[in-house]
């Protein structure tokens, strides 16, 4: 009987590992790109990639997404806007964020390297180069998530959940960064903090399919049978046709005969 039981939970952690993997190699605000600077003066020139926006190029070079208005500003856009990929844009730092503005320009070239090497799935490499990043710029968010994704891959959630601890506490409006810190706590078989985490995103969002699923799985795994059963169905209701709701209606049978 512990045999199956030890199956059980492995199969659950394998499957929640491929549906939560869906975060790899993503920023705050968008996808992850490739970032080319020029650092010159107090400016640094900075190539607009697909996928970016200002909150994104905020947060790596000035570490606040706050910031997207002040790019906006001095380049004269509208900071509602995405800037077109290929542009260029103007970043002004005062003398005293001068070296840190250098420091990240300077980390993104390892943390690039890395976002390929993620990529290519060769992930020793890609966790040396998030890690040099972060070396040199500390405060580069994208890395150390990027970082955590990898360690998860790896099957290193402790480790990550650490990095994830540190994200979630900066940014704990970033869905992506909570999203992967439930995932860790999943991973590590803290059923009842996991479930407690992807909550805190449908509260945000109810819509949120990935929460949805992760919630019930981890109440299902907690032995919450109840709320499990409630949690499946309310999935149900927001994902009736995917592969995972197939797996969500195989789940829900299990808890309601009592298997």
């Amino acid at each position: 009987m512990r045999t199956s039981i030890v199956v059980r939970v492995a199969t659950a952690i394998a499957l929640m590992a491929t549906i939560l993997s869906g975060g790899c190699a993503k920023k705050v605000g968008g996808p992850a790109v490739r970032v080319e600077s020029r650092v010159e003066g107090n400016l640094i020139e900075h190539t607009v990639q697909p996928g970016e926006d200002l909150a994104v190029i905020a947060d790596d070079y000035y570490g606040d997404p706050g910031r997207a208005a002040d790019i906006a500003a001095f380049n004269g856009l509208d900071p509602q806007a995405s800037p077109a990929p290929g542009s260029v844009l103007k970043l002004r730092f005062d003398p005293d964020q001068w070296d840190q503005a250098r420091r990240r320009a300077q980390a993104l070239v390892p943390y690039n390297e890395g976002v390929d090497l993620l990529a290519d799935d060769r992930l020793g490499e890609a966790q040396s180069r998030f890690r040099q990043a972060l070396e040199i710029a500390p405060g580069l968010h994208s890395a150390r998530y990027n970082l955590a994704l990898v360690l998860l891959k790896r099957g290193k959630a402790e480790e990550a959940l650490e990095h994830l601890d540190t994200l979630v506490a900066a940014r704990p409006e970033a869905e992506d960064f909570a999203f992967a810190r439930g995932n860790a706590l999943f991973q590590t078989m803290r059923f009842q903090e996991a479930a407690a985490q992807f909550k805190a995103l449908l509260d945000r969002d109810p819509a949120n399919k990935r929460a949805a699923f992760g919630y019930a799985r981890s109440l299902q795994e907690a032995g919450e049978v109840a709320r499990a059963v409630a949690a499946w169905e309310a999935y149900l209701k927001l994902d009736p046709d995917s592969g995972w709701a197939e797996s969500a209606r195989r789940n829900l049978e299990l808890l309601r005969h009592g298997s």
